[in-house]
């Protein structure tokens, strides 16, 4: 039996709708899993008079006033909610939310943790110099090689770059970091998913992956070198360029596909998957999933949200937990 952390995320937005939605179709399909919910108690009530819980649970302070119920949810103190709205208390909310679960994990009482869509807008405006979830959740754990990945049945990427702006992403592009980037992605997907003989691709920086240097030469100088060297190890093909590799639905020959910065892999990654894929931080000690899009504030009163990449990052932390345990045990 596993234990699994669902965040609240951003108070004012989707995130306590979809946990508790997604943990309604957990119970359905009696996975025998202990789940933790860490949300403002006044909050996980407010919710609940639109969505009704299909799960017994209890509400405790500490994980050390844990109880024998399927669902413990760890109240972190009242927060005031101003639907659709990026705050304060939801920024400082969201974020104690994230360290709560962290501490949790890192203590060894829990297994992974699925968080809810956060606004980095709301967790600045609280004081926090805050990137994102990927970037907080590596420093917390002082995970220097680590890679943000977006995982589904249709297309699998990953990121060389996470939230870099496009004019630092060229600066970065460096022989090293590649390469460790190519091998987190390749053991990723050998130990945590589970795939034989993974096959990488790898997208150019420049158009048409510089055409030979004229349009830039950062495939020559870098990526290329990279590839060659690897290619002795692992299955690893590139530069691509973009434009001609999605257009030809190259990805499927793929069993994923590293882009160097953000819009390049998640445009067609979301063209396929919004709402369904997960976003999956490859290279921490623990496993830490999330659902592909935002907090949605546009909707964060009509409990509408789908929670089908919720359900989703669920199943994949579930799936990667088994996979780690079975290669630990051998």
């Amino acid at each position: 039996m596993s234990k699994f952390i669902f965040t609240c995320g951003d108070v004012n937005g989707i995130g306590p709708e979809l946990a508790i939605k997604t943990i309604n179709k957990i119970t359905s399909h009696n996975y025998p899993d202990i789940i933790y919910l860490i949300c403002p108690s006044n909050v996980f009530y407010n919710t609940i008079k639109h969505i009704n819980p299909e799960f017994n649970y209890e509400i405790v302070k500490d994980i050390k006033n844990e109880t024998n119920s399927f669902v413990t949810v760890i109240d972190i103190g009242n927060a005031k909610q101003r639907i659709g709205k990026a705050t304060v208390t939801s920024g400082k909310t969201a974020y104690k939310a994230l360290r709560t679960s962290y501490d949790i994990l890192n203590s060894g009482n829990a297994s992974a943790v699925i968080t809810a869509p956060v606004s980095k807008t709301a967790i600045n405006m609280a004081g926090f110099d805050f990137r994102g979830q990927t970037e907080t959740f590596a420093k917390w754990t002082k995970s220097s090689s680590f890679v943000m990945t977006f995982l589904s049945k249709k297309m699998n990427a990953a990121l060389f770059s996470t939230h870099s702006p496009l004019k630092d992403v060229y600066k970065i592009l460096k022989t090293s970091r590649l390469e460790d980037t190519i091998k987190i992605i390749y053991q990723m997907l050998e130990n945590d998913l589970g795939v034989s003989k993974p096959k990488i691709a790898v997208l150019g920086f420049n158009p048409h992956a510089g055409e030979n240097g004229i349009i830039g030469k950062e495939e020559i100088s870098v990526i290329a070198p990279v590839i060659n060297r690897l290619k002795k190890l692992i299955s690893v093909e590139g530069p691509f360029s973009s434009d001609a590799f999605f257009a030809n639905r190259r990805y499927k020959d793929f069993d994923i596909t590293l882009g160097m910065y953000h819009d390049q892999v998640l445009i067609p990654f979301k063209l396929l998957n919004f709402g369904k894929g997960v976003n999956y931080t490859a290279g921490l000690p623990f496993v830490r999933t999330s659902p592909d899009h935002g907090v949605a504030y546009d909707i964060a009163d009509k409990y509408i949200a789908d929670e089908s990449s919720m359900v989703q990052a669920y199943k994949y932390a579930r799936r990667i937990v088994r996979n780690r345990k079975r290669i630990n045990e051998n």
